[in-house]
């Protein structure tokens, strides 16, 4: 499969990223990522991003993401009532704590509309082996693929850095 082809998830730490300047390797890893490997993949995010984006305190910074997510074509996907059953059962089954449905909203989104991975910079509650065995099992359970889960370091932005 060519990268063009394989379709990839941003959750909302990912555009985040771009403009944090408080994590500055993660940051210019983000920055020279979308410069240089997202065009070469079909981008999604969703309307849970989009919500979280909305919520940001800082007026600019919001603009800015949700200006990055249009100047790369991303895709936003909508929370169907398949992917909010998968995250209630993610939820359950301790893949995800009930403290953070928005995580688990990511992980379903892009499970049931068959992406092919999901980028994500939360290593506490997606990008971790708990999260991702969960989901992966629970994903099997109910026919949905198994997607890779990782940081952008995963999807060719090694080459810029690491953590």
């Amino acid at each position: 499969m060519r990268e063009e082809e394989i379709k990839l998830y941003l959750d909302t730490s990912v555009p985040s990223a771009y403009y944090d300047t408080s994590k500055p390797v993660r940051q210019l890893i983000t920055q020279k990522w979308f410069e240089n490997k997202a065009s070469s993949y079909h981008l999604f995010t969703s309307v849970t991003a989009i919500d979280e984006i909305n919520e940001l305190k800082n007026v600019n910074k919001r603009q800015n993401i949700k200006d990055l997510i249009f100047d790369y074509n991303m895709t936003i996907l909508e929370l169907s009532e398949a992917a909010m059953s998968l995250a209630e059962e993610y939820m359950n089954k301790g893949a995800v704590p009930r403290s953070e449905p928005e995580d688990a909203y990511h992980v379903a989104i892009a499970s049931v509309n068959r992406i092919d991975g999901l980028v994500s910079w939360n290593f506490k509650h997606i990008v971790s082996m708990n999260p991702i065995r969960k989901a992966h099992e629970i994903n099997m359970k109910h026919g949905y693929p198994i997607i890779e889960i990782g940081s952008l370091e995963l999807f060719g932005g090694s080459e810029y850095g690491s953590l």
